[in-house]
């Protein structure tokens, strides 16, 4: 069984479902029911949870890229065929229609990809839903004299560029997977061992 460092420092620095799965293995061997590490365990759960969906959706997306690519290659090959099987009178009529029809099916894969990036957009308000929580009981635990307002700023001024959606996808996950990391931070503070 792992460290608890040692599971903390994989998950700061290559943050993977893979790595939260050993530190959740981590923190559940040693025993510990106290409210913060059932807070970090929590985290790490959702944290996890946003980390698997988005590597499902990136795997979705590259898919998505590769069919509408092999559809454009597809294009040629029908214009190809056009060329060489029809008829003399036929080429052109048949280079028109099968163009269209070829024209319009790449134009709907590209759609897919799009798509996705409306199913991403949903993973990040999820998570930035849960941080939203997340760090209004951290703050208030911390500074349980912070006026709900100030708070409120605070927090929202840090999770604006997450529901921005001029924001590129990549930025927002890398906002995001750095809010749940140091979330986590402060919850597993106390569970280190000392020295």
């Amino acid at each position: 069984m792992d460290s608890l460092l040692g599971a903390v420092q994989s998950v700061l620095s290559q943050p993977t479902p893979d790595a939260l799965v050993v530190l959740q293995a981590v923190l559940l061997a040693r025993g510990e029911q106290g409210a913060r590490v059932g807070r970090a365990l929590e985290i790490a759960g959702h944290f996890h949870r946003y980390l698997s969906e988005l590597q499902s959706k990136l795997t979705a997306r590259q898919y998505s890229e590769l069919a509408s690519m092999l559809d454009i290659g597809a294009v040629g090959i029908v214009v190809l065929e056009n060329l060489l099987c029809a008829d003399r009178e036929e080429v052109w009529k048949r280079l028109a229609l099968g163009g269209l029809a070829e024209g319009l099916m790449v134009a709907a894969s590209r759609q897919y990809v799009k798509g996705w990036q409306t199913e991403t957009g949903l993973v990040h308000t999820r998570a930035t839903w849960y941080l939203t929580e997340a760090l209004w009981h951290a703050s208030a635990e911390m500074q349980p004299d912070l006026a709900a307002d100030q708070r409120w700023q605070a927090i929202d001024s840090l999770l604006s560029p997450a529901r921005d959606p001029e924001v590129p996808a990549p930025h927002k996950a890398i906002l995001l997977g750095r809010i749940y990391q140091m979330l986590l931070l402060l919850y597993l503070i106390e569970s280190a061992p000392a020295g």
